[in-house]
């Protein structure tokens, strides 16, 4: 498993070296290297306390980004670069945040505080790949384990609870005996943590390639933070659209657990048309009406969703409905709103002509030709 750094974090890492300070990769980026997975963003870790991070990069532009918790930001290339002190955590009063931290100069005592062994890996050109804890065979084994004593990792931090299932929908992995037990146990806990962030990790999680076993699993620990009375087991016959599936999931709980999760407008509108969504028309007309009701981006995604759920073949007729150049809404029509001021009608009248002239095109009535239309609209008018 070869691990490249891209050239900048080579740079940094070698420029803290020749300062006289440890500085490794650390982290998610060192296991998706060994995972073959692209990586963006590599963050570092050093023993350099901030200050004297700032000053071995003086030359360059430094961002105090997170200085009280040991992090300063190197922008190169206009890219930033975050370099953290080595540091541990004390207790954790409150299930989320430690109650302090202290810098150390020693990179064992740093990746002994991480939460799973797949995260506790360091690398550089210098020292290779340092690993502690056994993280590599665990990527090997795809396993997701925590460092050190579960319940205490869990304990410090609810949020590795949902961090854990996280991975393990992501990454396709499986959460090792005493991991699971631990989380499984502490997830009331989950209560502590923001909903903002909730939100985040569930975002990642539905929509993992592993997301069916994960659901299955651990659906206690998710019913910690969400309203369950959907289909839980038919997740995996949806595609990854965080939407989709979390309807699914919920079923009329959606609703309620958006707001409680603080959910933006546009998730909360998409959660809202599925699960109100009544079974596609079968017949051309009335399936025209609904598609024009509906909105062209809405169309398909209820009609994907229901096919996948409710076994309703509609999907396909839908599409070539949408790609056929059909008159399906007020943009396609051959009238337009001139058309009928030049008739007389004015105000909100327009509206109401174009929108029925529209529903007798749709329902196979007229054709979708102007002469036409505005002799239909004459013989109604006059």
């Amino acid at each position: 498993m070869q691990i490249k750094l891209d050239k900048n974090t080579e740079y940094l890492i070698s420029k803290l070296v020749s300062a006289g300070f440890s500085a490794h990769a650390v982290g998610g980026a060192v296991r998706d290297s060994l995972l073959g997975r692209e990586v963006s963003d590599f963050d570092i870790a050093s023993s350099a306390l901030p200050e004297e991070t700032k000053k071995v990069f003086s030359s360059q532009s430094v961002i105090e980004t997170g200085i009280k918790h040991g992090t300063v930001t190197v922008v190169l290339d206009h890219k930033p670069y975050e370099i953290t002190t080595y540091r541990v955590e004390s207790q954790y009063s409150d299930s989320r945040h430690p109650d302090s931290v202290s810098f150390v100069r020693c990179l064992n005592e740093d990746l002994a505080r991480r939460d799973f062994t797949v995260n506790a890996l360091a690398f550089s050109p210098q020292d290779g790949l340092i690993d502690l804890f056994g993280g590599a065979e665990d990527i090997k084994n795809r396993i997701i384990r925590a460092v050190g004593d579960p319940a205490k990792r869990f304990s410090e931090d609810a949020l590795r609870i949902l961090r854990a299932i996280r991975f393990a929908s992501v990454l396709g992995f499986s959460i090792e005996e005493n991991t699971s037990n631990a989380l499984l146990a502490l997830s009331e806990t989950l209560s502590s943590v923001s909903p903002e962030r909730i939100l985040t990790e569930l975002k990642k999680t539905l929509c993992g390639e592993n997301s069916q076993a994960v659901v299955n699993n651990y659906l206690p620990v998710l019913e910690q933070v969400l309203t369950v009375s959907g289909s839980p087991k038919s997740l995996s016959l949806l595609p990854p659209d965080f939407a989709m599936r979390l309807t699914c999931l919920c079923g009329k709980g959606v609703i309620e657990s958006l707001s409680r999760l603080r959910a933006d407008n546009e998730t909360k509108r998409r959660c809202k048309l599925l699960v109100e969504s009544k079974p596609i028309p079968s017949t051309l007309p009335a399936l025209k009406q609904y598609i024009s009701s509906l909105g062209e981006e809405n169309s398909l995604l209820v009609a994907s969703y229901r096919r996948a759920l409710f076994g309703e073949d509609n999907e396909k007729q839908t599409e070539k409905l949408l790609s056929s150049g059909e008159c399906l809404f007020l943009k396609d029509l051959a009238v337009k709103g001139f058309d009928l001021i030049s008739l007389g009608i004015k105000g909100k009248d327009i509206g109401k002509v174009l929108n029925a002239l529209l529903n007798s095109v749709l329902l196979g009535e007229v054709e979708n030709e102007k002469e036409k239309l505005i002799e239909l609209v004459k013989n109604a008018v006059l």
